[in-house]
């Protein structure tokens, strides 16, 4: 991401000279239904929260940024209707939400009906991922920090070593179960080894903000392990075509770090060695996850 993004949702960034934001505001409810009760006064009982909701409030002038084309890019990227990863411009990670509305008003009209200055307004929705973080002290950002910890930012490859030793057990504990059980055991598997990985890439993601290192092909192997970690479990084949696409993108990634191994300053060139050697270790691991299916 470069320095001077604002906010990155998935491949689109909210940054300064383009789309740029003048306000953010966060809205969060909890939910007391009340339980009406003989004689006395009704009680309240907790029963959660609801989403949260961001709403980003801003200004484009076409005559100096892009303009209308930011609000249809916008709008064209929820017409995937699909979750996305958000980042902050200090690398903390919100986990996924989704675009809920679009909208946006034009003012200072031309005589041929282009405006001159465009008001929109973005809001989100938390995709509503099972283990997002629930504590929202201590931090503005909701999921400030999901899934990263001291470990994981010191040593985002040896991170995930602990879990790679572990799925040839895991493989070979479901070696005489039925097919039915043995695709239940492999993508069981897959959803630890995603789970370990995407907290390794979100560390390593912020040592790549620290740098001013970015690396487009990063952002579709975010998408696809999303993807892959929030699909329901299904037939074999199913998961073999989550697998193959989580192959293709790292495939990618590991490519573009090799690239620039060689060719940036030593302190990136030692971050996109880190992240290819990641790379590498969980493509072989989802290789033999691939291999054991039935």
């Amino acid at each position: 991401m470069a320095e001077r993004v604002m906010l990155a949702l998935g491949p689109f960034r909210f940054e300064v000279g383009s789309a740029t934001y003048q306000s953010l505001a966060m809205s969060q409810s909890w939910r007391w239904p009340e339980q009406a009760r003989i004689g006395r006064d009704s009680a309240l009982q907790f029963t959660g929260r609801d989403p949260a909701e961001i709403r980003l409030h801003g200004v484009l002038f076409p005559g100096f940024d892009a303009g209308l084309a930011q609000v249809d890019a916008m709008r064209q990227l929820a017409d995937r209707g699909e979750p996305m990863q958000l980042v902050d411009g200090l690398g903390r990670v919100w986990g996924s939400w989704v675009i809920a509305e679009v909208s946006d008003t034009r003012s200072v009209l031309m005589d041929n009906g282009q405006p001159r200055r465009v008001g929109f307004e973005v809001r989100l929705k938390p995709y509503g991922e099972d283990d997002t973080a629930t504590n929202y002290s201590g931090s503005w950002s909701p999921f400030a920090m999901l899934r990263i910890t001291d470990a994981v930012l010191a040593d985002p490859v040896g991170a995930i070593g602990d879990l790679l030793s572990s799925l040839p057990w895991l493989i070979d504990d479901s070696s005489s179960s039925s097919d039915v059980s043995r695709t239940s055991s492999i993508y069981e598997a897959l959803q630890k080894l995603l789970s370990t990985f995407s907290a390794s890439l979100n560390g390593l993601h912020s040592k790549m903000l620290s740098a001013g290192l970015t690396i487009d092909e990063f952002d579709p192997l975010v998408q696809q392990v999303i993807t892959a970690t929030n699909a329901p479990l299904g037939s074999s084949s199913a998961l073999n075509t989550q697998i193959t696409a989580l192959l293709t993108a790292i495939s990618a990634l590991w490519t573009a770090a090799a690239a620039i191994q060689s060719r940036a300053d030593p302190a990136r060139s030692e971050i996109a060695s880190e992240l290819a050697a990641l790379l590498e270790k969980t493509y072989t691991a989802l290789v033999q996850l691939q291999e054991s299916l039935p």
